[in-house]
């Protein structure tokens, strides 16, 4: 259990996207702030910190007692490692209190470049039970972001059960996906979530086939201000606020409300909500974190799983506001309203006029209450309010902008900021004929001496007091004093003039010597990644002549299934490795039927186990975690030993048993040091991201790195049903009768919605095929390859027909190749 986690409050983790939203979170009482830098943010359209604003808010922080946390938090490129490189080194003098990351090549680059700082997983990891964070401790990390999806009573047995520090998200914008498991902007717009750059395609509209639509996939913001006690009584160690694309406004009051939420000072609750909703709001929601979107039926808790059904707003995608009245009289330059709260001169309204007309905006220039103007209105006023444009009777308006929350939390940067300084600990020995001053900054040391003549003074003698005061009036240098020992002879007299010229010479060379050793220690570093690279091709190449072209003999093809009813005809193919989704379904087959079990131990040398990526601690009884434990045993010991798996939660099924381990995609490799991470962790086989662009998996070529041809990339996984959301209802897992749902966009994009266990898993109608491409790896050497025939009902036919692609080099009917060509934003 986390040491005084039960007695402790827990930290208030605020958002910062600039500056002044940052000096919000400060005066607003966050006890932490994180922020991203320019690159390798996952807000990357955030305007986000240079370097020189990071260090100014560290040290300003630093002077206040509020940590800092720097998101590095994207998938890293091959080609962008030197940049993150050049990035750490400047970090590294700055100290933040942690870095956020997802990439665990940049993983590898920290622990053996960059040991000195602390590592969180952010939410982009999609850590979502204890296995997985009993994991992350074992790499090294100091704190988990979980996923926003789970329950207090998931994040409580975890916090329980680990010593890992443990950080939940309390309030902000839920994605519809998994963080980490979203490709849909990816996919279909060219814009990668897992690299910062969302395009947001849950914030569109959708329809059926019927014509039942909206926006289908925008989740309504989280707000947990009524469950904050129950957050700090299950020991949460960082309680976060999601917002680094919002205002300063936004960040000022939300951090306020959970301040005194936190602090038990929270005496109007609905007060406080009604001013987040002034600021930036949609239709809010705690169902994830009370356990609404995951409860059970009291006689089977296990598997009658029911789903929330107002955990997305279908009629509107962006910020709500909050409510302000409904037009009772237009006129043709004014409208007249009973107010449902308070309105003020200088306010921003939106008015919707019907639920599917796009809101318009009201600037409120003049009010008036019984025909006297005024300057704000409260609840139940009549007011009349200027208007030059037609408003229609009946129209609801929203305020999103509040003048008095402005007034009230505007927050100016202050005058005359200095960034981070760097610490020096000085040894400084003083003889009757030379001053010797020693001087360490982290491991590097910078050392000169003086030669100089003194006297011994009985009347005036220079003390260790003196030394000391000179040598710590740095003044506007880069350093910063941390300690200072002071070797002299007693009666010695060293004249002030002579100090202050040793003290400017030793840190303007200091100042020299220090740009030297970091431009060495990025040549230096960036040897060692070069080095790596070699290393790279060496570790995973050792069988492989990049020389030749791969013939169709030579090709290494593996596919992967989540349905039985091709094993047949599959066997007769020249298959490598058959990687076997483990469904409840497909468990529930092989527990009872002897036969299938007997074709794979036939066939066991080519049979690999995939275990799911999502395994919840609790849920609905056939995909838990728990599940697993007991599932993925039996295999074993019927003679399995290849598994594949997807996330870090699932290396603690096999205890210790001697398997082959393979993983899939979602362990994301864009560049050679995660996969050298990945081998430092066993695995013997990876798999290339299905979103990456050719010119960097070019990169990445190695025997045992599985390359998909083919695949209904997963664009969506979700714990929100679509269908109860629709239906505003939800019968539970066994009497459900949804499978799946034809959607439609804007566009006329076609997407498929499949019930996959309860959860969501959206398709695209377009499957991801190179299939046309595969010469372009070919003639570079590469054999290993991967067809995926999951979420579908493929038929032997059908596949047929895919595989007959590779030999005629024909492009795939209605199919896409995603970032393949124009490359992974």
């Amino acid at each position: 259990m986390n040491p005084g986690s039960q007695t402790k409050k827990p930290e208030l983790l605020s958002p910062a996207g600039n500056m002044e939203s940052f000096f919000a979170a400060v005066e607003q009482g966050a006890d932490a702030v994180y922020f991203g830098l320019k690159d390798f943010s996952a807000r990357a359209s955030a305007q986000n910190f240079s370097i020189d604003d990071a260090g100014k808010a560290i040290a300003f922080a630093r002077r206040k007692s509020i940590k800092v946390y720097i998101a590095l938090n994207t998938l890293l490129k091959t080609l962008e490692l030197e940049r993150a490189i050049d990035l750490l080194i400047a970090l590294e003098e700055m100290h933040p209190d942690s870095i956020i990351i997802q990439d665990l090549g940049l993983l590898y680059l920290i622990q053996s470049q960059f040991p000195g700082f602390n590592i969180h997983a952010s939410t982009q990891m999609v850590i979502h039970n204890l296995a997985g964070v009993k994991q992350l401790e074992q790499l090294g990390f100091k704190r988990v972001v979980l996923a926003r999806e789970l329950s207090i009573v998931e994040i409580k047995n975890i916090v329980d059960k680990s010593s890992l520090e443990i950080e939940t998200f309390i309030h902000g914008a839920l994605c519809y996906s998994y963080s980490g498991l979203c490709f849909f902007s990816s996919m279909i717009g060219g814009r990668s979530g897992n690299r910062g750059k969302c395009a947001q395609p849950c914030r569109k509209p959708y329809h059926s086939k019927s014509g039942e639509g909206g926006y289908l996939f925008s989740m309504k913001d989280l707000l947990t201000l009524s469950e904050i006690r129950d957050l700090v009584d299950a020991g949460v160690n960082s309680l976060k606020i999601e917002g680094r694309m919002k205002s300063p406004e936004y960040v000022a009051v939300v951090t306020d409300a959970y301040r005194k939420a936190i602090d038990g000072e929270l005496s109007d609750q609905g007060e406080i909500a009604n001013r987040i909703k002034t600021v930036f709001s949609r239709e809010t929601t705690s169902a994830y974190v009370t356990g609404k979107n995951n409860m059970s039926d009291e006689k089977s808790p296990d598997t009658c799983q029911i789903k929330a059904v107002d955990i997305v707003n279908l009629s509107y995608p962006a910020n709500m506001g909050l409510y302000a009245g409904e037009v009772i009289k237009s006129e043709e330059n004014h409208i007249v309203l009973r107010a449902e709260a308070g309105i003020g001169v200088r306010d921003l309204l939106q008015v919707f006029e019907n639920s599917s007309a796009t809101p318009v905006l009201l600037h409120v220039k003049t009010l008036k209450v019984n025909g006297k103007r005024v300057f704000g209105v409260d609840v139940g006023d009549i007011a009349t309010i200027s208007s030059d444009k037609k408003i229609v009777h009946g129209a609801k308006l929203y305020v999103i902008s509040s003048q008095k929350t402005k007034e009230v939390f505007t927050q100016k940067i202050p005058k005359d900021l200095t960034s981070t300084r760097i610490s020096v600990d000085l040894d400084i020995s003083i003889g009757s004929d030379s001053i010797t001053v020693n001087g360490a900054v982290m491991q590097f040391i910078f050392n000169k001496d003086y030669s100089l003549k003194l006297q011994k003074s009985i009347n005036r003698m220079t003390s260790e007091e003196d030394i000391k005061g000179c040598f710590s009036r740095l003044g506007k240098t880069a350093f910063k004093l941390n300690s200072i020992s002071v070797d002299m002879p007693e009666g010695l007299f060293v004249p002030l003039s002579i100090l202050n010229n040793i003290r400017r010479d030793y840190f303007n060379g200091l100042s020299v010597a220090w740009q030297n050793e970091r431009a060495l220690k990025s040549d230096y570093v960036k040897k060692w990644l070069k080095d790596k690279f070699v290393k790279f091709g060496n570790l995973v190449n050792e069988k492989k002549s990049v020389q030749h072209k791969v013939s169709e003999e030579e090709i290494r093809l593996s596919l992967k299934i989540d349905r039985l009813n091709c094993l047949d005809y599959i066997f007769t193919q020249k298959i490598y490795k058959l990687y076997i989704v483990l469904t409840d379904k497909i468990v529930s087959c092989l527990k009872k039927n002897n036969d299938i079990i007997d074709t794979l131990l036939n066939e066991k040398e080519r049979v690999v186990f995939s275990i799911p990526v999502i395994m919840r601690d609790k849920g609905n009884g056939l995909e838990t975690y728990n599940y697993f434990e007991k599932s993925v045993p039996a295999l074993v010991t019927k003679g399995f030993r290849q598994f594949q798996i997807s996330n870090p939660g699932a290396l603690g099924l096999f205890g210790g048993a001697d398997v082959i381990l393979y993983a899939d995609y979602p362990l994301y490799t864009l560049n050679p040091l995660s996969i050298i991470k990945l081998r430092e962790l066993k695995f013997l086989r990876q798999t290339l991201s299905p979103e990456d662009g050719k010119e960097n998996m070019q990169k990445l070529l190695s025997d045992d790195t599985d390359l998909i041809l083919y695949q209904d990339t997963p664009l969506f996984t979700s714990e929100a049903c679509i269908w109860a959301n629709m239906k505003s209802t939800c019968p539970g897992i066994y009497q459900c009768g949804f499978e799946k749902m034809n959607l439609e966009n804007e566009y006329s994009d076609r997407f498929t919605a499949i019930n996959e266990s309860c959860r969501t898993v959206v398709i695209n109608e377009r499957p991801f095929s190179i299939i046309h491409l595969i010469k372009t790896f070919l003639v570079v050497g590469h054999k290993d390859y991967r067809i995926d025939l999951c979420y579908q009902d493929y038929t032997p036919e059908m596949i047929k027909n895919i595989l007959s692609g590779i030999r005629s080099g024909k492009k795939i009917k209605d199919s896409t190749p995603g970032n393949f060509e124009h490359g992974l934003l």
